[in-house]
This record gives structure tokens, sequence and C-alpha cells, in this order.
């Protein structure tokens, strides 16, 4: 049964490779199915059988390199409290600076702000709180906030560094914070 999960992790990699490949050359919108798997070397069933769409590829791919660039780097559920969230964040930023050319295109494609919202659920789990009743709007707000900032720095080049856009990330935060404060 193991090599039957590394097999078809082998052919959900070939087919999220193939997909990048494709994206050099293409719109997103434009790549069928059949393409992406004859690009890939495999069968259109082994598509159906790990993917919903197209998109679904560039998503999994995301999550996929998402997972081996924090494999070394565990986050605490509870960072927040040890004011490690920015942290995670100028992490996160590094991250994608190391992967640009990957976020640029699914920019380029229409689909960064998605792809990231729809990024690997440990990454929301990471901010589920046990003694916060709402959690998962915490959660849903972390992970929205952290795309808008990474769909923006995309979009504009991505001319700071993480660790410039970590400080942008924090006056920011600061003065939103700031003006909610003074409106209840």
């Amino acid at each position: 049964m193991n090599g039957e999960i590394t097999l078809n992790e082998s052919v959900k990699e070939a087919i999220e490779i193939a997909l990048m490949r494709l994206l050099q050359e293409k719109d997103i919108n434009k790549i069928t199915v059949t393409e992406l798997t004859d690009v890939a070397g495999v069968g259109r069933s082994s598509f159906y059988r790990n993917f919903e769409s197209v998109e679904d590829v560039a998503v999994g791919y995301v999550n996929r390199i998402y997972r081996e660039y924090f494999k070394e780097k565990p986050v605490n559920p509870n960072s927040y409290k040890k004011s490690a969230f920015l942290p995670f964040l100028k992490e996160r930023y590094m991250f994608i600076e190391q992967h640009k050319d990957v976020f640029g295109v699914l920019h380029k494609n229409g689909i960064l702000y998605s792809a990231l919202m729809k990024m690997d659920s440990e990454i929301k789990k990471q901010f589920l709180i046990a003694d916060i009743d709402e959690s998962r709007y915490f959660s849903a707000m972390i992970m929205s906030f952290s795309a808008g900032v990474i769909d923006e720095w995309v979009s504009g080049g991505m001319k700071e560094s993480p660790e410039e856009l970590s400080e942008i990330t924090k006056r920011c935060l600061m003065g939103m914070f700031t003006r909610l404060k003074d409106t209840f």
C-alpha cells in the first residue's frame, strides 16, 4: 500500500510540474486536462483521481512546496501569544520570495489570492486557538489578511524585502487596530 501512495504522490507531482511548465506559455483557462496529462505523461483518470480542476493542481503544487519549506520550521499554534505572529508572516514572505516565479505566474493568471486562500488547512489550524470561541473567524481573518498582503506585494513586483514587508505589515496592523479601537 505504501508503494501505491508513493506512486500516487509522484503522479500528482508530475501533473503539478506539468502545469507550472504550461503556465509559462499560456493562461490557466486555456490549459485543458488532456493537454496537462499529456505533458505530465499520465492518464486523464490520474488527473481526476487527484484533482477537481486545473486550478486545484496549482493549489496542490503550492501546498506541496509550502509543506516542504516549513517542514523544518514548525509554528506553535499559540504563537500569537508569544508575539510570533509577525515572525510567522516574515517567514511566509520569505517563502513567497524564494518561489517568486511560481507566485508571479499564479498572479499573472489571476489565481494567486484564491490559491493562497485555499492553501493547506494546516496553516489555518496554526491559528485555531483553543481559548478563543471565535477561533475559526480569527483564523479566517489571518489567512485573508495575509493573502491580501502577499497578492498586493506580488502585484507590485515584490520591491520590498520580506523584512521590509514585515515592518510594513506591523505598521498597517497597528494603524488598523488603533482606528478600530477608536470606533468602539
